[in-house]
């Protein structure tokens, strides 16, 4: 009879996918450090800039459109997949958005706004606040808290730019808000 309590305890030739090292958690599976599963939307088909695209998501299906100045000047229209506006930005000396049943209209600079130190923007959705942080060649998107959770990354291409979100992200209910804040990040108009 084994006894997982004494010293003696050998290995019973049974496989272990934690290659030897023990558990912190007893039993449970030794935690990793993999990074999580993102979902890419692909802002793409620039006309001739991100100011008038589409956004690509999972299996290369179209979940929104982004048209500037076209029937208001002067004004980005986002809209989902079956063609309702689902947000808009009005390019006033301060500019201004509004996304439907979730952001209030408010000034881009606060619905995006930098941080004290200038390093990153914070975006309050559903009483919950998120960082922008630009590191590396991404700008990674992380809840706000304790132990912050990391949620997706922005990245730039000659010709795309890429949100890809977590699944955590997705479920949390900013799709639509992250697409917004990437536009705002990567559409080269200041936004405050």
């Amino acid at each position: 009879m084994l006894n997982p309590y004494s010293q003696g305890w050998q290995n019973t030739g049974r496989s272990n996918s934690n290659s030897g090292r023990p558990s912190i958690f007893g039993a449970l599976p030794f935690p990793s450090n993999a990074t999580p599963t993102f979902f890419s939307f692909r802002f793409t088909s620039f006309s001739p800039t991100i100011l008038n695209c589409n956004v690509i998501g999972p299996q290369s299906r179209p979940y929104f459109r982004i048209v500037t100045d076209n029937p208001m000047p002067g004004v980005t229209v986002f809209q989902n997949s079956n063609g309702q506006n689902i947000a808009l930005i009005q390019w006033h000396r301060h500019p201004e958005v509004e996304l439907r049943n979730v952001v209030a209209r408010q000034r881009t600079s606060e619905m995006l706004s930098l941080s004290q130190d200038q390093s990153s923007r914070r975006m309050t959705v559903n009483d919950a606040t998120f960082t922008f942080t630009p590191r590396e060649n991404y700008i990674w998107l992380y809840s706000d808290g304790i132990q912050p959770e990391l949620l997706g990354r922005i990245s730039r291409g000659q010709s795309t730019v890429t949100l890809e979100l977590t699944g955590e992200a997705i479920h949390l209910g900013i799709l639509e808000p992250a697409v917004v804040a990437t536009f705002l990040l990567q559409c080269g108009r200041n936004i405050d």
